[in-house]
């Protein structure tokens, strides 16, 4: 892993940092993964019912929620390496009081204390990587650490049970406090002391009050509905925290700087995008608490059988993850989030049918459809949604995606698990626990899959590709005749059967750096350059360190510029070309082209207009536009304050231009 990260340009010191920061992450998601096996066990030791056994999951998922716009500020408080150490800190006591916990509210604490330290690692860690890493490569930078990440979840729940069918439950948390406390001590000596941004903004205490006790009061309130039923305790919990968090919102929309930038949410794609999020999320969770209760205390498997279920669809959801971002990127969101959600309704009605006498081996395949189409859900979704928003409100529409997403999966489970506590509770005394309990289950997962046939039908109505998303937008084409005033349309393209002989004719003949590739159709399928040209020529076989040595070797390989050159030109020229093509719509805006230029590298892009080039246009025309209407504008209004008296002087291009001549 160090050889293929120092291809990417990274130090030693930033490979050990980003090794140390992976696993730090990996050990917080692990322990996240490895309480839902255990539930049964504990609920059984302690003496509790699911109801309050759920807040071992959702509490630790609230504190996280709460955390995570706090940590933004912390990040600009504080110095990396202390942040790490102290969040890191704060997970392992968690970990070790959990381990310990003779009671459930200790048990409790200690997970709070856990959520404490890891809302503040994942944010962090998020953000670090995407500050080392080159640009170029934070795409694989962030797929390599999805795919760290996925192996978690899916060794977790099956880990976790053999723990507990073969000693105790205390044994993971002290597990996992000791390699946390290993992280620390390999930190500590591996990660440089940087000085803190020290960045004048304040963290606004009343919001992190009020969006604590908002959302502590409405989780408060459905999980008491399902250990007592409905009651004036629960319906005041309801009531506070519905009206504090109304209040939250409302200070966040009139505050400079917000702990929660909200105002993202009246981008209606965004705001779609996340409530999608949300009910996934929900169910997610859900399922991950009752599948465990209904496999060891009803069926009565072991914890590892338990978590053996669970196993497969945690591994194609890891498998799935970079596979699906390959397809978003060819086909958009739609396809993918019809076909998800619909997998997903599907699998979780077939859940609504569980007896006391389900085959396991067709319980893990639901399972597993289930996690499947989640993949082909989550990733899409939520990029969808943030590709809506502009590049200033990017970091706040992460920071609101996440948090209302995790408060989506605490609410969630605290509602489908007071679903199942009524149902069985009021049908205990005619059916009996064992048909009650099933019941009470397939009633929760009922429950769920109305929420999934809600989220299909807005996936259905509102979900978009996002090339006629901007057409659609673009009702009177302002944008489209815009860049049709900007670009150049002369286009000159380059058929996939050429050489790279025949492009190059081209290339020289128009005087030209680039042109992009079509097929048979007129669709551009790939982009041919005097760079890739280059990187033929200039290709070697090793790589060398020593500077003296490499500039040797370079300048052995003049001698076969001739040769190279002769095979280049040989070739057919999609064996050189970039595959695919990064275009714009011919109805994006001019702050969407900038962006794709500049977060990819580019001097140009194709113009594409349902699929077909239409146009080209670089950065130079863009800020040739840009200046010249700047001037304009600027000069106009000079002119009107001229006639008004109130300025002296209006620049004249003009009168400049006849001064230099003289």
């Amino acid at each position: 892993m160090a050889n293929f990260l120092t291809n990417w340009g990274l130090t030693r010191k930033q490979i050990i940092m980003v090794c140390v920061f992976m696993f730090g992450s990996f050990v917080t998601i692990l322990n996240q993964t490895i309480v839902a096996p255990a539930l049964p066990t504990i609920m059984t030791e302690m003496s509790i019912d699911a109801a309050k056994a759920q807040w071992l999951t959702t509490g630790f998922t609230l504190v996280n929620a709460i955390m995570i716009p706090i940590t933004a500020y912390l990040i600009d408080r504080f110095a990396t390496r202390s942040l790490f150490l102290v969040s890191m800190t704060l997970f392992t006591l968690g970990s070790a009081l959990a381990g310990w916990a003779p009671t459930f509210d200790v048990l409790l604490l200690g997970r709070l204390v856990q959520a404490a330290g890891a809302g503040v690692l994942m944010p962090m860690v998020m953000t670090v990587l995407m500050l080392t890493f080159p640009l170029e490569h934070r795409g694989v930078a962030m797929g390599l650490f999805g795919v760290v990440i996925a192996f978690a979840p899916a060794i977790g729940p099956t880990v976790a049970g053999i723990v507990i069918d073969t000693s105790s439950w205390h044994i993971m948390f002290y597990g996992i406090s000791i390699l946390s406390f290993v992280v620390i001590l390999v930190a500590i000596f591996s990660i440089d002391k940087t000085p803190a941004a020290r960045t004048a903004q304040k963290l606004d205490k009343l919001s992190v009050v009020l969006s604590t006790v908002g959302f502590g009061s409405l989780l408060y309130g459905f999980s008491v509905i399902g250990s007592y039923g409905f009651s004036l305790d629960c319906a005041i919990a309801i009531v506070l925290g519905s009206v504090v968090l109304v209040l939250f919102f409302k200070r966040q929309l009139s505050m400079e700087h917000p702990m929660l930038q909200v105002r993202v949410l009246e981008n209606k794609t965004f705001l779609m995008g996340t409530i999608i999020g949300m009910v996934v999320q929900g169910t997610l969770l859900s399922v991950g608490i009752l599948i465990p209760i209904y496999v060891q205390t009803l069926l009565g498997y072991s914890a590892t059988v338990s978590g053996l279920v669970i196993l497969p669809g945690a591994l194609l959801m890891g498998v799935m993850g970079p596979i699906a971002g390959r397809l978003f990127d060819r086909h958009g969101p739609r396809t993918l989030a019809v076909v998800g959600m619909s997998l997903l309704t599907v699998g979780t009605c077939a859940l609504m049918f569980l007896g006391p006498e389900v085959n396991i081996v067709y319980l893990s395949v639901i399972l597993a459809i289930r996690m499947f189409a989640l993949s082909l859900v989550n990733m899409p979704i939520t990029t969808w949604a943030m590709n809506a928003l502009s590049n200033k409100y990017i970091n706040h529409g992460t920071s609101v995606n996440n948090t209302l997403r995790q408060v989506a999966g605490t609410l969630g489970t605290a509602i489908l698990i007071s679903v199942f506590s009524l149902v069985s509770g009021s049908l205990e005394p005619d059916f009996g626990y064992l048909n009650a309990q099933i019941t009470g289950i397939n009633v929760a997962f009922a429950v769920t899959a109305v929420l999934c046939l809600v989220a299909l039908v807005l996936v259905i109505i509102f979900v978009k590709d996002n090339p006629q998303a901007q057409a659609d937008a673009d009702i009177e084409n302002k944008k489209r005749g815009l860049l049709e005033s900007i670009m150049k349309k002369d286009v000159f393209t380059i058929p996939e059967t050429a050489t790279v002989f025949e492009a190059m004719q081209l290339l020289v003949k128009k005087g030209i750096s680039a042109a992009p590739l079509v097929n048979a159709k007129g669709e551009a399928i790939g982009f041919v350059s005097d760079g890739d040209i280059m990187r033929f020529l200039s290709s070697r076989t090793h790589i060398y360190t020593d500077p003296v040595i490499m500039i040797m070797n370079s300048a052995r390989d003049t001698t076969k510029f001739d040769e190279k050159l002769a095979r280049l030109m040989e070739l057919n020229v999609r064996d050189v070309a970039t595959k695919g093509i990064i275009g714009v719509s011919a109805h994006a805006s001019l702050n969407d082209v900038c962006r794709v230029l500049g977060d990819n590298h580019l001097k140009k892009v194709p113009v594409l207009d349902g699929g077909k080039i239409v146009g080209i246009i670089n950065r130079s025309d863009i800020t040739l536009y840009s200046m010249r209407t700047y001037v304009e504008s600027k000069n106009t209004l000079l002119a009107q304050k001229a006639a008004k008296g109130d300025v002296a002087y209006v620049y004249d291009e003009d009168a400049d231009e006849d001064a230099g001549e003289k």
